[in-house]
């Protein structure tokens, strides 16, 4: 029998979700957040996401997603109290300068 997740589980999960995007935003390079997922572990106060981005053209990916990667884990924390203990990149495209944060 699965495990109820509670009430607050829908809430929990918006609010991380939308701090990811919001922290996600901030680091430089990032042109838009198409996408967040997370799942996460109500017991251990733990949170897996997925974070689905569009880059600004000439930016170092690797960069942009450490950056995204630390900002990310910093503001969950902060927002939430929950531990991002996993954040997966995906950079789905590439943004001219012109389009930056739309």
């Amino acid at each position: 029998m699965p495990k109820d997740k509670g009430p607050d589980y829908k809430i929990i999960r918006e609010l991380i979700e939308e701090s990811a995007a919001r922290y996600a935003m901030t680091a430089e390079g990032v042109a838009r957040v198409n996408d967040v997922k997370s799942d996460m572990d109500q017991d251990l106060k733990t949170a897996e996401l997925k974070i689905y981005l569009d880059v600004i053209f000439g930016c170092s990916i690797p960069s942009v997603s450490w950056d995204v990667q630390n900002a990310v884990k910093e503001g969950v924390k902060t927002a939430s109290g929950y531990e991002a203990e996993k954040i997966d990149i995906y950079i789905q495209g590439v943004a001219p300068e012109k389009e930056i944060r739309e």
